[in-house]
């Protein structure tokens, strides 16, 4: 199989991942899942030989496993520095403002330690990403997040439904 082929087969592994996570209730499962994906889109793109995406791809699993074992503010605020650097030094017109509301959402989401308010905090982020596709014009992407908002939204009123009715 060619570079292109095994690129699609983990970008598809990766999206199954991203479906997946929105279906735990465990934030530690959710952040599991996105490690996954990250991990699984940093390879995708490698392959591509795209190799600044790949390194947020990695920066992103780096901030889920991070999240995984702590919840400390000075990794949030590390991690949301981080994503301001990049968008400054990549800057180009203002869609990158969307792209890092929706790295900021992603980040404050991974860092709380109640799974709704992360999960609250993760459908901002996607609603951010779904903006910027639609707006960039990329159907494969946008497509992407309305199915991670979809399977976010419905994860959420699985786990919380009985809840906020009374």
């Amino acid at each position: 199989m060619t570079p292109f082929l095994w690129s699609q087969l983990i970008a598809a592994c990766a999206f199954s991942c991203g479906l997946a996570s929105y279906q735990f209730q465990q934030r530690k499962s959710v952040l599991v899942c996105l490690t996954c994906l990250a991990t699984l889109n940093a390879v995708h793109f490698l392959l591509l030989d795209r190799h600044a995406p790949a390194m947020m791809m990695v920066l992103t699993a780096t901030r889920y496993v991070t999240a995984i074992y702590t919840q400390r503010r000075r990794y949030l605020y590390l991690f949301l520095g981080v994503a301001v650097t990049g968008v400054a030094l990549t800057y180009d017109g203002p869609l990158s403002w969307l792209s890092l509301a929706g790295v900021a959402c992603g980040t404050i989401g991974s860092f709380q330690a109640s799974d709704r308010i992360m999960r609250i905090c993760f459908m901002s982020g996607n609603c951010c990403w779904l903006i910027h596709n639609l707006l960039a014009i990329t159907p494969v992407g946008t497509v992407m997040e309305a199915s991670f908002l979809t399977s976010n939204i419905l994860g959420y009123w699985r786990f919380y439904r009985d809840v906020d009715a009374h």
